[in-house]
């Protein structure tokens, strides 16, 4: 046994140094469309123009917090449906509540734990999805400073790619890709160039900012799908 759990963790750590592609198909973003993202904060006011696709926030903000009204926010993209999670990492010691699943961790063992972690956050984000009658082929993981992270890049990584494989595996999205901004995702994750999708926030109101944002640098080195622009909700246009 402790061997393989050698073995496991020396995967896991491979895994987080070198990262991997994300998936390019299931495209549902025509360039220079608009959509819309939308979560719990909109949850008393449903009313919105129509958009020709919605990103609807699965969870409450943060892990294992559920999004109350995420039936009948989905059901306003029936057509046109993404989903995307809140994700973060507060380390110990609710790192230790998932110790022994998927992976059997050491206590000491950072990087196992913060897996485990984030393949929980993951499995629960789907089935709470699946549970609401929710299906997308389209998944994003959004990752901001404003969530609990490690101090330690590889740790939140780890914590990523476990939430990453957790979704892959319970729900088969054909794309799955990362939301940020720039300087958050290089304080979170070192600057990870691991080539998934990207929906690049650009903290602007300005419509021709994200037009031209559409053309920048990804912060991850995979494909600019998307940029968000802030109005009366967020809007995002369709690279």
């Amino acid at each position: 046994m402790r061997e393989r759990k050698i073995l496991l963790c020396f995967t896991l750590v491979f895994l987080v140094l070198v990262g991997s592609s994300g998936q390019v198909s299931g495209l549902s973003y025509p360039k220079s469309f608009v959509g819309q993202d939308i979560s719990w904060p909109n949850c008393h006011n449903l009313k919105f123009a129509p958009s020709w696709f919605g990103i609807v926030g699965v969870n409450g903000g943060l892990n294992f917090h559920v999004n109350p009204c995420l039936g009948s926010e989905a059901s306003l993209y029936r057509n046109n449906l993404s989903l995307y999670v809140n994700t973060g990492f507060p380390g110990m010691p609710y790192d230790l509540k998932y110790q022994t699943s998927p992976l059997d961790c050491a206590r000491s063992d950072s990087y196992c734990l913060a897996y485990n972690y984030g393949y929980n956050a993951g499995k629960y984000a789907a089935n709470y999805a699946l549970s609401r009658g929710v299906v997308s082929n389209n998944w994003w993981l959004d990752v901001e400073t404003i969530n609990s992270w490690s101090g330690d890049y590889l740790v939140n990584k780890a914590s990523l790619i476990g939430e990453v494989n957790a979704i892959n595996g319970s729900v088969k999205p054909t794309l799955i890709g990362y939301y940020s901004y720039p300087t958050q995702w290089t304080d979170v994750t070192g600057g990870w160039q691991n080539g998934y999708p990207s929906w690049l926030a650009t903290n602007s109101n300005f419509k021709t900012v994200a037009e031209n944002e559409c053309s920048e640098y990804s912060f991850n080195s995979g494909s600019v799908f998307m940029t968000q622009y802030i109005g009366k909700i967020d809007f995002d246009l369709a690279c």
